[in-house]
């Protein structure tokens, strides 16, 4: 039985050969971790959006550059965070060049848009949670077990006592149902 890191390197080689499925896949595969761990750092929506398409883009020209001493995720987790360091010292930049003095950032007061950014980030996630719970029994299973309780695909398949390429397909198919439903329902409407 493979584990993780041992599909995510078929996947990586695959990718580095010139197999623009296998690399859909890894996107796929860790764009919800990267996306949740920049909000998690930002806090923004839109910069966490803008964040997780610049890490994968970084990721996929440096491809060749990864060595596999780490997990494939840790990696593109430094991608992500040096980004977002990088970020937020070009805004810390920009805000000290324009010399804003220490009273007037006293005076500042809670920007009403960041209270509805909140807002529609918190119901952006409640649909995404109810739409989860409409798929089919047995993706939202093997999806909520691996994604959730982060549960291996090899103790997916014994709990759900399936083939470990069912389980597999079924992750991949949850997750492939995820991404349409927020690109489709959730970004554009």
């Amino acid at each position: 039985m493979k584990n993780n890191h041992t599909e995510d390197s078929e996947l990586i080689d695959e990718a580095k050969a010139g197999n623009k499925e296998a690399l859909n896949f890894l996107m796929t595969k860790y764009y919800p971790r990267v996306y949740s761990s920049l909000y998690a750092y930002t806090k923004s929506k839109e910069d966490s959006e803008d964040l997780a398409q610049a890490t994968f883009i970084k990721a996929w020209k440096a491809l060749e550059t990864f060595r596999g001493d780490s997990a494939f995720f840790t990696w593109l987790y430094r991608i992500a965070i040096n980004l977002a360091k990088n970020h937020f010292q070009s805004s810390a930049y920009k805000k000290q060049k324009l010399n804003i003095s220490e009273d007037e950032r006293l005076l500042e007061t809670e920007d009403p848009l960041n209270i509805e950014d909140e807002l529609l980030q918190e119901d952006a996630l409640k649909s995404i949670n109810k739409f989860i719970q409409t798929l089919p029994e047995n993706l939202r299973t093997s999806f909520v077990l691996r994604e959730v309780e982060g549960k291996s695909y090899e103790d997916i398949a014994k709990i759900t006592e399936t083939p470990l390429g069912t389980v597999r397909s079924r992750i991949f198919r949850a997750r492939e149902t995820i991404l349409n439903f927020i690109n489709g329902d959730i970004l554009n409407g």
